[in-house]
This record gives structure tokens, sequence and C-alpha cells, in this order.
């Protein structure tokens, strides 16, 4: 996923800082329904929208803070989703360190002009006083959270419903050097949720602080993709102290795989997470668009065998929408299937093959068989591997043979060594039957694969 504009402000000035800035930024957010784009979604399209409304800061030298106006009112308004970051003393076991205190304070007011949010104007008309909301050592080192008033005003570059008095909130972890240093900064955008979560990182630990918002909430390393077709997530609770839970993440945690949310986790999360790790600081490496074949101007559909035709119009609707309720709704880009191919077995069942990447996962793809009547099956055919000579190879249920595909191949298949059938191209649903093999031919390259 290209993040040119994430990319030039990780050039800005970030030596110091041991766990780089807010690349997933509002990825986790209730926002993913709207910003949903149905079929023709590319995830490095969804990337650069999140860009567009995601906020990072980074410390830099130390630059003049912006003049601060005169109260203009003396409350928050209703929308202010984190005003309840003023309305306790600091708490933390960090929270009677003066000098720790004075030092993230200093960093926070000196962020402003490095901040992704800087040209939103949310800095402009600050209120009052910062404080530090919550500090405290973890796992991987101190960690601070800032909060402080300012006046939104209406402005081209963001999202407001309504002008007044709102809390900004800054994430701070300790740098390299050991110092304090800005991860990240956030406003209350409407219709986006919050960032309620980041990750600290300290050589090879890393550590997960989340905010308490007064509601049951659990964490999530990652989703899972069971044998019967389908994707969720396991949540578990969150143990909260002092206004925040700590979690001290297992080594092999993909942060951009991270996901909160409220419990019971019944669907979208409107909590994001300030990700610190480097596969978040480096988005040349960001995986974006996994899909196994995405190159096509419009939706494809590919037939299996020759008594399909009813089936051309319908197919890809009815791949998508099987795999609709069994999918895990805690996404935020979900990439469908650019093709769908498409047949009838031996005993008249419909079956659909295509593929569906959810957010930086690896593409998977699936078999549905819908027989004449009776339950639609899910049947998961895995991670295809674009290197083979048959990427895409399905047995199904029930004796009904294997469902197989390779983007612009000729695909003829036999049973013990007898003749080959007339090829089909793209696809091709092979019959049950002993010892079968699929001969693959594409541009300088014959392949006899067999099938298990």
């Amino acid at each position: 996923m290209t993040e040119t504009e994430l990319k030039q402000r990780l050039s800005a000035g970030v030596d110091d800082v041991e766990a780089p800035p807010d690349l997933l930024g509002r990825a986790r957010l209730g926002g993913a329904r709207r910003l949903r784009r149905r079929r023709f979604l590319t995830l490095t399209a969804s990337t650069l929208a999140v860009a567009a409304v995601g906020g990072v800061a980074v410390t830099a030298p130390a630059v003049l803070d912006r003049i601060r106006d005169t109260p203009v009112a003396s409350t928050p308004v209703a929308a202010d989703l984190y005003s309840f970051l003023m309305a306790t003393p600091t708490r933390g076991d960090l929270a009677d360190d003066q000098a720790y205190l004075d030092q993230v304070l200093t960093v926070w007011r000196t962020s402003h002009r490095k901040s992704a949010n800087y040209d939103r104007g949310i800095f402009d008309h600050l209120q009052g006083n910062a404080k530090v909301y919550w500090a405290g050592n973890t796992p991987a080192g101190r960690v601070a959270i800032v909060a402080e008033h300012s006046y939104l005003r209406h402005h081209d570059n963001i999202q407001l419903d309504k002008e007044g008095i709102y809390t900004l909130v800054g994430f701070v972890v300790d740098g390299k050097d050991g110092k304090p240093a800005m991860l990240s900064d956030s406003y209350p955008a409407p219709g986006v949720g919050l960032m309620t979560g980041m990750v600290a990182t300290k050589g090879d630990t890393k550590a997960l602080v989340v905010l308490d918002t007064g509601k049951k909430t659990g964490w999530s390393a990652g989703r899972t993709y069971p044998a019967d077709g389908g994707s969720r997530r396991e949540y578990t609770p969150l143990r909260f102290k002092d206004g925040v839970a700590v979690v001290e993440l297992p080594r092999d945690t993909g942060l951009p795989d991270l996901s909160i949310s409220g419990l019971p986790a019944t669907g979208e999360t409107y909590q994001g997470i300030v990700n610190g790790g480097v596969e978040a600081a480096k988005p040349e490496q960001s995986p974006g668009d996994r899909r196994l074949w995405s190159d096509f101007t419009e939706l494809v559909t590919w037939p299996m065998t020759a008594n399909a035709d009813k089936l051309s119009t319908i197919a890809a609707n009815r791949f998508e929408t099987a795999l609709d309720p069994v999918t895990d709704k805690s996404y935020y880009m979900l990439g469908h299937s650019f093709w769908t191919a498409y047949g009838v077995t031996a005993n008249g069942s419909s079956v659909y093959l295509g593929e569906q990447q959810i957010d930086n996962d690896p593409t998977r793809v699936y078999a549905v068989l819908e027989p004449k009547t009776g339950k639609r099956t899910i049947i998961p055919g895995g991670v295809p591997d674009a290197n083979t000579p048959l990427p895409v190879s399905i047995k199904l249920p029930a004796g009904q043979g294997w469902a197989v595909a390779h983007k612009d191949a000729k695909l003829s298949y036999r049973y013990d060594g007898g003749a080959w059938s007339t090829p089909r191209t793209n696809a091709v649903l092979v019959p049950a039957g002993d010892k079968a093999e699929v001969k693959v031919e594409a541009t300088g390259m014959t392949e006899v694969v067999t099938l298990r």
C-alpha cells in the first residue's frame, strides 16, 4: 500500500524515535463500512483514504508552539468523545514523577507543527493547559497519554460536524535515546471512532496500551480462518487499572493484524490502534493488494463446464453472497474477487470459485457448492501460490471432483494416463476419478499436475 504522504513525514526526522508513527491510523475504526467499496475496491485506494483521515505526529527539533487563544467556550461539545481524558488527575505509576511529566508536556507542545493534523487547524486555537492523563511503565518502556482542549473550527481539511471545544489526544513513548517522543496524535473526528490503543516498542518487546472508555473491551492478535470456510477473531478481555490496560504482546504478533473491540464483538470495531512497529514504519514493505489475480478492468466470469450458461450472470453475486455471512466483520479493507469461475457438478450442484482478501492478510481462495436442495457448502482452498502451475485447486466434497484455475492457461484433464479432455481456458471442473491429472498450458510452459 502506497502512503506517499506518510513517507514524506517519516523522512522529516524520526531518528530518535524507536516506535514509528501511526500507519494504519483510522484503519481499525468504525469508518470501515463507510469507506468500504464493493468488488472493485483496491486495497491501495482504501489506504489512501485512511491517510486523508488519520493523524500522525512525530518528534522534531523544538519549534515555537501555536499561540493560544483566549477560551471562547467553557465546556466541550457533546461530540467530544475524548472529554473523559480531562476529567481526572494524572494516573499511572509515574503520575508523581514531575520531571517526566514536564518532559512529556514539552514534547507534546513542540510536536504540533510536525503532526499530520497540523494543516487541519486542530492546534490553532488551543484552550487552557495540556495535562497528562496517564503516565506509567510498560514492558516496552515508559508511556504517557496527553490531552488538551482545542476550539475546532470548520476547515477544508477537517472532519467536523459542529464547531466547538474538543479534546485532543497525544501518545508518547520512549525514543531510542530513552527520552519521551511523540508517537501520534488524534482528535474525535465524527463518524470515524476513537484511537484508544497504542503500541510501544522497545527492542523486541511490544506493549499494547488501551484507554478505558468505561466499556468492556477485548484485544485480538489476528483473525483465524477455520475449516468451515469463514474468518473470525477471538477477543481476549482487557483488564483496566488506573484508566488503561497494558498487555505485553507475543513477539510474533503482527502489529497491523491487531484489533481492539467492545465486547461482545458483534461486528465492526469503533476503536483504533496507533501501531508502532517496523511493519507500520515502512510502507514500501506493506503488502497492499495481495489478490491472486486483480489486473482486470471489469469483473470476469469463467465457465468451468459446458452446461452452466445460466450461471454466468449470477456467479459473482452468488460467490460473494455466500462468503459475506461467514466473513469477519471487524475489517477495514475487503478485497473482493475480480474473477469468478462457475460450473455444474455431476449431481447437478452449482459450484462457484473465487478469492477474497481481508486487510493485510494473504488472499484466500474458496469454492461454494450449492446443491439443488439442501445446505450450501463453502470449501476453503487456503492461500494460493501464484508461482505454482496450478495456483487454485480445491477438492469438492461428496465425490464432486475438483475445481481448478490458472488465469490465461489452457486446462485439460485425464484419468490414469488416458486421453486428455478438450481444454478449457482459465478454469475447469474435473469430475471425480482415479489418478486424475490436469495439464496446464500457459505461455512458454506445459505442466502436468496430479490432483489429490
